[in-house]
Parts: C-alpha cells; sequence; structure tokens
C-alpha cells in the first residue's frame, strides 16, 4: 500500500474513533438517574395528641445519570416533608424529614395514615411514594 493510501486508512480510522467515543459519551450523558426511597413506609406507633413526631428519610440516586427533585407535597395540611438537595448525582443520598402534626387536627383521634409524594425525573417512577402511620392517643 502507498503512503497515501495509509493516510486513508489512517484517516478512517480516526473518523470511526471519534464517532464511537462520541456515542458512548451521548448514551452516558443521557442515561437517567432511578429514586430509591428508605424506608418507604414508616410506622409512629402510639403517639400524643398534643405533640408533632417527625422521621427522616433517605433519598438516594441509586441510577446512572442526575436526579432531580422536582416537588415534594404531602396528602394533607398537618403532615409537612422538606428535602435537603433537590440535584443528586450518581450513588448520592439526601434526607427528606417529614412531620405529622396531630394538634393541625383536633379532633383526629385513633389511626390514620398519610401520603408522602416525592416528583422526580426519574422516567420509571416519575412520583414516588412514602406512607406514615401512627395512632393518635386522646389528650
Amino acid at each position: 500500500m502507498t503512503a497515501r493510501g495509509w493516510r486513508f486508512v489512517l484517516a478512517g480510522a480516526v473518523v470511526v474513533a471519534a464517532i464511537v467515543a462520541g456515542a458512548g459519551y451521548v448514551v452516558r450523558a443521557q442515561a437517567p438517574g432511578r429514586i430509591q426511597l428508605s424506608p418507604s413506609d414508616y410506622d409512629f406507633g402510639s403517639i400524643s395528641q398534643a405533640a408533632p413526631v417527625s422521621h427522616a428519610f433517605e433519598v438516594r440516586n441509586v441510577g446512572r445519570g442526575r436526579l432531580d427533585i422536582l416537588g415534594v407535597s404531602t396528602s394533607c395540611g398537618c403532615t409537612t416533608a422538606e428535602i435537603a438537595s433537590r440535584r443528586l448525582g450518581p450513588g448520592q443520598a439526601t434526607v427528606l424529614t417529614v412531620t405529622f402534626d396531630p394538634p393541625a387536627h383536633a379532633d383526629t383521634i385513633g389511626p390514620l395514615t398519610r401520603t408522602i409524594f416525592i416528583r422526580s425525573s426519574d422516567p420509571q417512577t416519575p412520583e414516588a411514594r412514602l406512607t406514615i402511620r401512627a395512632t393518635v392517643l386522646a389528650p
């Protein structure tokens, strides 16, 4: 093969290598984040009607891309949820603190269940759910 022929072969190999490397980058850049909650269910047990109770949940990104927490809401105004970080890289975790405030409903006595909704960029689980339970005792 002539020197000119080798230059074409080398140039072609460089182009192919660049395309393959670029395609690998695109695949990695598009990999989604995946949400994992721990625990996904929590029972406060028997609690006083007079004071709020809180529990910290772990929200972890188990995917290969970034996970964005788009919003957090609850099924009732007596329950609040605050997340420490809204952007998680692969393998990162943050804390979601959930507080149930029994005095918000003076007449709430007995067993109850509340749900916390976490909206995220996870395409498989765009809205994850946590459940809390408690038995509110009369004062």
